[in-house]
């Protein structure tokens, strides 16, 4: 079993971050979905470190991260002064579902410090109106966290996240993070999404952008996707087989060899 890097802290103007890094070279920073934390990444952490410096954080009230206002704005500035406070000028920065609406933020707002974009089973967010109530979907995930123990909500979060097909150690291993995750953080992220509309700003996006989709995802299905690859100038795309939602853990190999070709291109 490989051994996931040990938990960081660095302090920002709006409060500490926690992440875990590995490796040397060009910056690959990895951004988590709803129903993970930087620990989802144990396997690009240990695998891509060859050749880059992997950098996993955890977004707000995640890990050990204080909490925020939940807009997609106030997460941008997250992301950008936790490269400011680890001296990093820019990256080559994967967003999966959660953390690829935060990506494409960071990559709208302050293109110069993206170089490639990859965004994972993910999409343009929901862009509801102020004040208007969450989704149904985002209130029973709340309901649930709220009403059963973090085993049991890790269980049932994990197994709406990968295909029939995974091995039960990678649905012990999905449901072992999830179980970390917090009301509030939960909260914070269905908000964001909630009110996040990424359509104006991709639109725009300068630098190469790799798409990634799982194909028996259920949580964000690869059509989300796909409208969104659709708006993104000369936007790559690939479905990776056989995976749901989770095909960083649910298929390693397959997802680290698409990122090492499109970085590496």
């Amino acid at each position: 079993m490989m051994i996931t890097p040990e938990l960081k802290m660095i302090e920002t103007p709006g409060g500490a971050i926690s992440y875990r890094e590995s490796g040397s070279g060009p910056v690959l920073l990895l951004m988590h979905g709803i129903g993970g934390n930087s620990r989802s990444w144990r396997n690009q952490l240990a695998t891509l470190s060859d050749h880059f410096h992997v950098i996993a954080w955890d977004a707000p009230a995640y890990g050990k991260s204080v909490e925020r206002v939940a807009s997609l704005e106030e997460y941008t500035v997250a992301v950008i002064e936790f490269l400011d406070a680890l001296s990093i000028t820019n990256v080559n920065l994967l967003g999966h579902s959660m953390g690829g609406v935060v990506a494409q933020g960071v990559a709208g707002f302050h293109p110069a410090r993206v170089t490639k974009l990859i965004l994972s089973s993910t999409f343009m967010g929901h862009g509801a109106a102020e004040g208007s109530p969450l989704g149904q979907g985002y209130l029973a995930r709340l309901e649930d966290i709220k009403n059963m123990s973090p085993s049991e909500f890790g269980r049932a979060r994990a197994s709406s996240m990968v295909a029939p097909s995974a091995s039960n150690e990678t649905c012990k291993e999905v449901a072992s993070i999830a179980a970390e995750v917090t009301y509030s953080g939960l909260l914070a992220g269905c908000k964001m999404l909630h009110h996040a509309d990424t359509r104006g700003l991709i639109a725009n996006f300068k630098m190469q952008v790799l798409v990634l989709t799982g194909e028996h995802d259920s949580v964000v299905v690869p059509a989300r996707s796909e409208e969104m690859a659709g708006l993104i100038y000369e936007a790559k795309t690939e479905q990776l087989l056989g995976v749901g939602h989770a095909g960083y853990l649910e298929d390693p190999k397959k997802f680290n060899l698409a990122l090492e070709n499109f970085l590496s291109a």
